[in-house]
């Protein structure tokens, strides 16, 4: 007769090789996070008690969610979770998967802010809300926007303003594409934005679970060399920016002197200039009017 419960050590052997002989990534990794996240029990506590004793109902929930795994759905969509800059904000299909690349959005408002506080900030195509919220957190007495053309992707960051912010009556969810809900005389002091970049001619670069699980609206751009959003945002923000203030543009690789040329031809900036994420690669694209 089948024992009515088995060991943590026992289940991440078993489910570790399991995921390693399908090839998926970090498979001890991604057994963890997911029994951690049936039990209830931080990754560490799971790590030094491989004794820990797990009920068959638990056994049955972690065996279904590596099978979503084996099937090839994101870990974050699988556990409904992903942690950006220190927070760990609520995922699900409507929205990207915050990224560590985008990060670097929020470390370079704070580096070109560093010494004095913005009094409007602006995410733009916010999905998760990921951007928006980290820097509501920094700025504690900003007001800030959060606009999708997502209904569904704004109740996932508001979601995300109520685990992270809490109650707050300075952030903003707006419904509409880009600029559209705000009036021509708007000014922010921070716009952040990380549109669709990927041309369909790249599709075939992408991994298969980002194609088959993440939004198309928020990965495709609209024409074929992926910068027709990119091109609209900047040639709209300059009246949208207050004198000192900022736009930072994610671009995809290989992208941002493209960018930076269009931005300089345009006339609307004083100053661009490009950062490069972990990788070595021109990340953001950023433009003071």
């Amino acid at each position: 007769m089948r024992s009515s419960v088995s060991t943590v050590g026992e289940l991440l052997r078993e489910k570790t090789a399991h995921l390693a002989s399908h090839k998926k990534e970090s498979p001890f990794l991604c057994s963890v996070i997911l029994l951690s996240k049936v039990l209830g029990k931080p990754k560490e506590f799971l790590i030094s008690h491989p004794e820990y004793q797990v009920s068959d109902r638990a056994i049955k929930t972690f065996s279904q969610l590596v099978q979503r795994i084996l099937q090839g759905e994101p870990l974050a969509y699988v556990t409904g979770e992903k942690e950006f800059w220190k927070y760990k904000f609520y995922c699900n299909p409507s929205a990207l998967i915050p990224r560590p690349e985008t990060e670097l959005l929020v470390e370079k408002a704070l580096e070109i802010f560093q010494g004095r506080s913005p009094r409007v900030i602006l995410d733009l195509g916010t999905g998760t809300g990921a951007v928006g919220i980290t820097l509501a957190r920094v700025w504690k007495e900003a007001l800030v926007f959060l606009t999708d053309i997502s209904l569904d992707a704004l109740f996932l960051a508001k979601k995300n303003v109520k685990k992270i912010i809490g109650a707050s009556d300075r952030v903003f969810l707006l419904c509409g594409d880009w600029f559209m809900p705000f009036r021509k005389d708007f000014k922010a002091d921070i716009i952040t934005v990380n549109p669709p970049y990927v041309s369909r001619a790249d599709e075939v670069l992408l991994q298969e679970e980002v194609k088959r699980f993440e939004p198309e609206t928020a990965l495709f751009s609209r024409d074929e060399t992926g910068l027709s959003e990119i091109k609209a945002l900047f040639s709209q923000a300059a009246f949208h920016l207050e004198e000192n203030g900022v736009i930072l543009c994610e671009v995809g690789i290989g992208q941002a002197p493209s960018v930076c040329n269009y931005v300089k031809d345009i006339g609307l900036y004083s100053k661009v200039e490009t950062f490069c994420d972990l990788s070595g690669v021109e990340r953001v694209v950023c433009a003071w009017p």
